[in-house]
């Protein structure tokens, strides 16, 4: 029998911002594009917490705008959260809004809209991608929690509890 384990590390594809010369980590799995809050000032205290696939939060101290240049003829001007991360993000939400897809393989960010491509470079990174979550203190944790079964799927060999029956009556022409 053959097994295969993950491994702890991953190729992740890097794009350089011309302007800033700063390398951003294109990340699909993440839910949000991100800044360093040690690069970018921290605006005010920790407004709100996201937290990364391994269940570690991470601290959220406001938003700037940039515009970015990855040199395929139009300027990427989005608003990132500034965070407690190491490397700067390019979340899906950047991604999906600038209809710009990953190409790991011949390690380059694809423009679909203008048909370009900006050469990137592939490295190791950990695979943990920042999502978008509330506290896990919250009256909707607690509710999951105290009643986990609605979030997993049915067993189809297990008797049903009710009498409940559903049915859509048809007629054909």
């Amino acid at each position: 029998m053959a097994t295969y384990s993950l491994p702890k590390e991953s190729r992740r594809l890097f794009i350089r911002d011309r302007t800033t010369n700063v390398s951003f980590r294109v990340d699909t799995g993440s839910d949000v594009s991100l800044i360093p809050a040690n690069i970018y000032k921290k605006r005010n205290a920790s407004q709100q917490t996201l937290f990364v696939a391994n269940s570690s939060s991470i601290n959220v101290y406001g938003q700037k705008t940039l515009t970015l240049n990855f040199n395929l003829r139009r300027g990427f001007m989005w608003t990132f959260l500034i965070a407690d991360v190491s490397t700067p993000i390019l979340g899906a939400d950047f991604l999906h809004y600038f209809e710009l897809v990953p190409d790991l393989r011949h390690k380059c960010l694809r423009d679909t809209r203008t048909k370009l491509q900006s050469v990137g470079h592939l490295k190791h990174a950990n695979l943990h991608s920042v999502q978008i979550s509330i506290s896990k203190d919250t009256i909707y944790h607690k509710l999951l929690k105290e009643f986990p079964f609605i979030t997993k799927l049915p067993n189809p060999n297990q008797l049903v509890k009710h009498n409940t029956v559903h049915h859509i009556i048809t007629k054909g022409r």
